[in-house]
């Protein structure tokens, strides 16, 4: 099981065991070892430095990011 706030409740844990399944805890996450997130980080800032106003903005600009996308990284 992850940490998420919801996962935390104190009823949970209980609830699981009762039914005879124990829990597990993930390892700590940390978004240092996944790239995907470092691009999604990118994208949106680099959409939000253009605030886009409609959807068919959104599109261009996610159409350009692509493009700009250095395909090692």
């Amino acid at each position: 099981m992850d940490k998420v706030p919801p996962h935390k409740v104190a009823s949970i844990e209980p609830l699981i065991q009762s039914i005879g399944a124990s829990v597990q805890y993930f390892s700590p996450y940390s978004p240092d070892f996944n790239p995907i997130k470092h691009w999604w980080s990118q994208l949106k800032a680099f959409l939000r430095s253009f605030s886009p106003t409609t959807t068919k903005m959104v599109d261009i600009l996610m159409a350009t990011a692509l493009d700009l996308v250095n395909p090692k990284h």
